[in-house]
């Protein structure tokens, strides 16, 4: 039995050990293919919904930041170190979100003076209008309307 027998016997032996292996990861591929073709109409007819992308942004992003930390956890002192940047960068947004409530506070009280101020120009024009209304329902009638020819 030379070198070439040797490995043709066990490329022959290794070839019918793996087959039903191959075989069964064709048929997952095969399904997985027709799933990704398939699913495409399905999963865009769901994704026009702009609530539903909303929603799985959301779960996507709680599920990468729990893999995320959980992930941290295995690596010694990489999560502490995830939780004192995660406090610094949340009072960070702390700070930012006071300053845009300030400008937006700002804002409000300029907006609250200009509504204020129209309404007192509607109800003066409101005012003026009445006025010019009612005068127009009291302008004296003209009762003095004799006609030249009596009517006989």
């Amino acid at each position: 039995m030379g070198i070439w027998d040797f490995i043709s016997w066990s490329t022959d032996s290794i070839k019918g050990l793996w087959q039903s292996s191959y075989d069964h990861s064709r048929a997952a591929v095969t399904k997985v293919d027709s799933v990704r073709i398939d699913a495409v109409e399905k999963v865009s007819q769901h994704l026009s919904d702009p609530e539903t992308r909303s929603k799985i942004s959301r779960v996507a992003t709680d599920v990468a930041m729990n893999a995320t930390i959980e992930g941290l956890k295995v690596i010694p002192g990489a999560f502490p170190t995830y939780k004192i940047v995660s406090e610094s960068l949340h009072d960070d947004k702390k700070s930012m979100n006071e300053n845009k409530s300030k400008e937006q506070e700002e804002g409000l009280k300029a907006l609250q003076a200009t509504v204020s101020r129209l309404e007192k120009e509607v109800s003066d024009l409101r005012e003026q209008a009445g006025i010019q209304q009612h005068a127009v329902e009291t302008k004296p009638q003209n009762t003095n309307s004799a006609d030249p020819k009596p009517k006989i």
